[in-house]
């Protein structure tokens, strides 16, 4: 348990650095403005997001590694909507061995 308390703090130290100097998840690192609401925050400058898309598709056929993956994009993961949109996404960011999640079918209700 303590193991991952100490993980989430972790986790929460990334996301609020993040928050507070955002930078471009597509691995380009351009600085982008703070939102007023964190909800509301961007995660790529325009047109960007298209280079995250193109390595997870590398990544997906193992034309690049895992690691690979900018830190911006890893510390967003759970925020970005085209990546929780795609299973095949989700599954380039999982670590090698670590069980999938199940996705409900069409139809069955989580």
């Amino acid at each position: 348990m303590r193991a991952a308390w100490a993980k989430r703090r972790a986790t929460a130290g990334v996301d609020a650095e993040w928050l507070a100097h955002p930078v471009c998840c597509c691995g380009c690192s351009a600085r982008l403005d703070v939102a007023k609401n964190p909800e509301n925050q961007r995660f790529f400058k325009p047109g960007h997001d298209s280079a995250l898309k193109s390595l997870l598709r590398k990544i997906i056929r193992g034309e690049a590694k895992r690691e690979d993956i900018p830190q911006a994009a890893r510390a967003n993961v759970a925020r970005i909507k085209f990546i929780q949109a795609d299973p095949g996404f989700q599954e380039a960011f999982a670590k090698p061995g670590q069980p999938q999640r199940r996705q409900p079918a069409k139809g069955e209700t989580a």
